[in-house]
């Protein structure tokens, strides 16, 4: 089996298990007050403990600043606001909506770059490959998932 079937696999599994939880549980595992435990059906399959495993802890890493509108180079009196447009795509029903909307916008190199910039991903390439990635982190992930909770 490939890795990426078995990492298919697992979301879904997980996504499962999170969505049959109560509020107090989900938060619970948030706050750290509750954790998982892997087993094999029957017994609890044992894990590294705290003493085993060193704890580390994790980087501080800053979140960037939320890129600012800016005036659109193409004579448009209405500044791009990559959050807000950002936001639009991940309103849409559909991929093939969200491609529709993402056209219509005519997004400038800056303006897709931008965008990459405020969902911090990858701000490199060409427009078509940046409007592909701004795509596919926006509405393809979440369709992706549907799909497989639909079976």
């Amino acid at each position: 089996m490939s890795d990426l079937k078995l990492l298919v696999q697992l979301q879904a599994k997980v996504a499962t298990f999170l969505a049959e939880l109560s509020a107090d549980q989900l938060r619970a595992l948030a706050e750290g007050r509750a954790g998982l435990t892997i087993s094999n059906g029957t017994q609890p399959v044992p894990t590294p403990t705290a003493a085993a495993a060193p704890a580390r802890r994790p980087a501080e890493v800053a979140a960037p600043p939320p890129a600012a509108p800016r005036a659109r180079a193409s004579g448009s009196k209405e500044p791009f606001d990559p959050v807000a447009v950002v936001a639009r795509l991940r309103s849409c029903e559909s991929p093939d909506e969200a491609t529709v909307v993402l056209a219509n916008l005519k997004p400038s190199a800056a303006d897709l770059k931008l965008m990459a910039a405020a969902l911090n991903i990858s701000a490199t390439g060409t427009k078509a490959d940046l409007s592909k990635r701004i795509l596919n982190i926006t509405i393809g992930a979440r369709s992706k998932h549907a799909a497989l909770r639909q079976g």
